[in-house]
């Protein structure tokens, strides 16, 4: 578990530290000392946020490290997964009854490269299938969508350590996204959107880095400026940041999303790094936590 805080503690700092407005459309939960965000989504839909609180896994990867490609021991990483499958029973038990109470889902985890493609789960899978040599998929892939009849009992599970986790909602099906900064100035919200059946009337941003501690060099904040507008850019006398949060709410308002469908709790990877696995924070030597989303039985 992650040194100096526990399960219980970590809900209560997400809850204390999230942004008062997303407090009513977020769960804060915790289950065998694993604590996780549950968003408040309709439909079948559901949508966990994981923390680093709560795995095995010891030295820079300390917590709830879920990334079997980083240099962790596998094992232990597969027994964070495992954790992590047994607490979908807990969000996905809520309001449900019978067959589904009861229903176990396969994770299915991309190969991200900071790319644009969006694609079905099942169809993911089918596809990693057909190519033989690639560890744990290897299908380059940044995003995957879920509808509650093709992709029956699995639940895509992407990997972050500051990059924005951005899941979009339709009432016929739902995508899951990684927003690097490459992926926001290159459409990866729109590719999103195009990947799914129905329009998105929801969106919900997780945990990720904030316009605080996102430091750029100049040229990608002019890149930023000139797609998105000088206010995704904040500059002193040395250096220049960019709110990719701004930035994507910008990409979702070109899908007609008003600010009242956004979700963002606002919690900074980099500054809460006691929660979070951040890249900037804990440097190239970190885990990964997870956003995972899944479709119970209609």
């Amino acid at each position: 578990m992650t040194a100096g805080i526990d399960g219980s503690r970590a809900a209560a700092a997400l809850f204390e530290r999230m942004d008062p407005g997303a407090r009513p459309r977020l769960n804060v939960r915790e289950q065998d000392g694993v604590p996780f965000l549950d968003a408040k989504v309709p439909g079948p839909f559901h949508v966990l946020f994981a923390t680093r609180v709560g795995g095995e896994s010891i030295g820079p990867y300390s917590g709830l490290n879920l990334d079997l490609r980083s240099a962790d021991d596998p094992r232990v990483v597969e027994r964070n997964r495992s954790r992590l499958e047994g607490i979908l029973h807990l969000a996905g038990s809520h309001g449900t009854s019978g067959a589904e109470a009861g229903r176990s889902y396969r994770l299915v985890s991309p190969l991200q490269v900071h790319g644009l493609r969006v694609i079905g789960a099942a169809e993911y899978v089918a596809e990693s299938a057909q190519r033989a040599g690639h560890v744990g998929g290897g299908v380059p892939c940044d995003g995957l969508t879920i509808h509650p009849e093709l992709d029956r009992g699995l639940a895509p599970l992407l990997l972050f350590a500051d990059c924005l986790p951005i899941v979009l909602v339709g009432e016929v099906d739902l995508a899951v996204i990684h927003g690097g900064w490459r992926g926001i100035i290159g459409g990866i919200v729109h590719a999103g959107a195009r990947a799914m059946t129905g329009v998105p009337g929801l969106a919900v941003i997780g945990p990720s880095i904030g316009p605080c501690c996102f430091s750029v060099a100049d040229e990608v904040a002019d890149a930023f400026s000139r797609r998105f507008g000088p206010e995704v850019v904040l500059r002193d006398e040395s250096s220049a940041r960019v709110d990719l949060w701004a930035a994507a709410a910008r990409s979702l308002a070109e899908l007609n999303m008003a600010p009242s469908q956004i979700v963002n709790p606002r919690l900074c990877t980099s500054c809460n790094h006691d929660l979070f696995y951040s890249y900037r924070a804990d440097g190239p030597v970190t885990g990964r936590q997870g956003c995972v989303v899944w479709a119970a039985d209609s």
